[in-house]
C-alpha cells in the first residue's frame, strides 16, 4: 500500500534533517524535498514510519491527488518521461532513421498534396513534384508512395505511443503514483 507525506526540512547547527526510512517495513521513494511516497506492508507500519519521524520536520500525510500535483513537475516525473520518451524514440527509429526532421516535418504537407491527387482534385503539389523528379516517377506514383510511407509511419506510431504509455505507468506504479 502506498502512503504520501509532505514534511518541512529542519536545519540545526550539524544536520539537516529530513524524512527518514526505519526499516525494511516501508519503502521510501523521495521526490523533490519535501515530498516522499512510501510503499508499507501495513496501515500500522506506515504509522509506525511517521512516529519514527524527528517531530520538527513537521511530517504529514497527504493525498495520493495532492502527491501528484505537488510532484508533477519534480526532477524524477521529469525522468520517467524522458525514459518513456527515449523509448518511444527507439521505437520508432526504423520508420524515422532514414528521414531528415525538416522532411518528416514536411509529412502533412505530403499528404494533403497526396490525397488531393488521388481523389483527381486540382491541386499545387510542389512536394509530390519533387519527390516524382528526384525518383523519375509520376506525380500519382509519388502520391501513392507518400501514402504508403504515411501508413507505415502511423502503425508504428501507434505501437510506439502504446509502448510508451505503458512504460510511464509502470514507472509510474512502481513509486505509488
Amino acid at each position: 500500500m502506498f502512503k504520501y507525506v509532505s514534511y518541512t526540512p529542519m536545519t540545526d547547527a550539524y544536520t539537516t534533517h529530513e524524512f527518514n526510512e526505519k526499516d525494511d517495513k516501508c519503502k521510501v521513494h523521495r521526490f523533490d524535498v519535501p515530498y516522499v511516497s512510501a510503499e508499507c506492508e501495513s496501515e500500522e507500519d506506515f504509522l509506525d514510519l511517521m512516529a519514527y519521524q524527528n517531530p520538527l520536520i513537521e511530517a504529514v500525510e497527504i493525498t495520493k491527488v495532492e502527491f501528484e500535483d505537488l510532484v508533477k513537475h519534480s526532477d524524477q516525473v521529469s525522468r520517467m518521461y524522458d525514459v518513456a520518451n527515449e523509448q518511444y524514440r527507439k521505437d520508432l527509429e526504423p520508420v524515422t532513421k532514414k528521414y531528415s526532421q525538416e522532411e518528416m516535418n514536411s509529412w502533412p504537407v505530403q499528404s494533403i498534396e497526396a490525397n488531393a491527387i488521388i481523389s483527381g482534385e486540382e491541386a499545387d503539389t510542389p512536394y509530390l513534384d519533387a519527390l516524382a523528379l528526384d525518383e523519375d516517377i509520376t506525380v500519382e506514383e509519388a502520391a501513392a508512395k507518400v501514402l504508403l510511407n504515411k501508413s507505415e509511419y502511423d502503425n508504428a506510431d501507434a505501437v510506439a505511443q502504446t509502448s510508451k504509455r505503458k512504460t510511464l505507468s509502470e514507472l509510474k506504479m512502481k513509486v505509488g503514483m
